[in-house]
């Protein structure tokens, strides 16, 4: 199912690059109380350009290092800086977009990326001379939740197929699967990381603490869980019209809209094969 991708736009999957320079950083030092922008950088009008300032969780966001003239040609940069990461203000990470390394210049100008949750953001650039920050930039963003289910709408179905997100700073990629059963829409939410082997216990283990924190942060604590619920067996099937085969339900969440489970997947034909986590999602009537 997940290999049949009738439809597919991983996010910051695909970028337009000179070379491969998406390093992950963190904690990065800027306590700096007063700040002024390098003349030299300012001349040239660098900045991070983004093709919309609103959009959707989900929705792609595409950014764009430019500067004063729109030349694509940004060979002096090395003259002005060592380096020059990408960050969102409301995390740690950055992202290594330009770097002067001894065999060259490393360019990435441009890139996309998906936001999991709502708010307001703020992206920007940072630009490194001998170890300290010597110029900014940024744009503010909104991210709305204005769909029924996060990347979906459940009036959209119109075929089965499959979309899939990545985050440009969590290294991950959310997957949404939307199919028919019976005349029923429902969506099947999984996650997958890069550079890991999926299969793994440990990365089963890190799937379901990742896909149980990021529906708590979105739809607070479910109603049913195995803590406090004897039969979630019987919970889903009085909730859900899917079928369950051999799953094990772990979570279950009933909103306004939609009821969503957090379940433990099973092979259909081979019942002792553990598959993963993933999350079961449906219209509430």
């Amino acid at each position: 199912m997940y290999k049949n991708f009738l439809k597919l736009s991983i996010i910051g999957l695909f970028m337009i690059s000179c070379s491969d320079t998406e390093e992950l950083i963190s904690d990065i030092n800027q306590n700096e109380t007063t700040f002024v922008n390098d003349k030299a950088l300012t001349d040239l009008g660098l900045k991070i350009s983004v093709d919309k300032t609103q959009g959707n969780v989900f929705e792609t966001f595409n950014f764009q290092l430019k500067q004063k003239n729109d030349s694509w040609y940004f060979g002096n940069l090395d003259e002005h800086l060592d380096s020059l990461v990408f960050k969102m203000a409301e995390t740690k990470e950055t992202i290594k977009i330009f770097e002067k390394k001894p065999s060259g210049l490393a360019l990435t100008s441009k890139f996309n990326h998906n936001f999991y949750f709502p708010g307001d953001y703020n992206a920007g650039i940072l630009g490194y001379k001998n170890g300290k920050i010597i110029y900014k930039e940024q744009v503010g963003l909104k991210v709305k939740d204005e769909k029924d289910f996060l990347a979906v709408n459940w009036n959209n179905f119109s075929e089965s197929q499959s979309l899939a997100y990545s985050n440009y700073f969590q290294l991950n990629t959310i997957s949404f699967s939307l199919q028919f059963e019976n005349g029923h829409p429902y969506v099947i939410l999984s996650n997958w990381w890069e550079n890991s082997d999926n299969y793994s216990d440990q990365i089963h283990q890190k799937n379901r603490d990742y896909l149980y924190n990021y529906l708590l942060k979105y739809y607070s604590v479910p109603q049913y869980s195995e803590n406090n619920s004897t039969d979630l067996k019987n919970v889903y099937l009085q909730n859900f019209k899917k079928t369950i085969n051999n799953d094990i339900p772990v979570n279950i969440w009933i909103t306004a809209k939609n009821k969503i489970a957090l379940m433990k997947e099973y092979s259909k034909n081979t019942p002792s094969q553990f598959l993963g986590y993933r999350i079961i999602a449906e219209l509430k009537n």
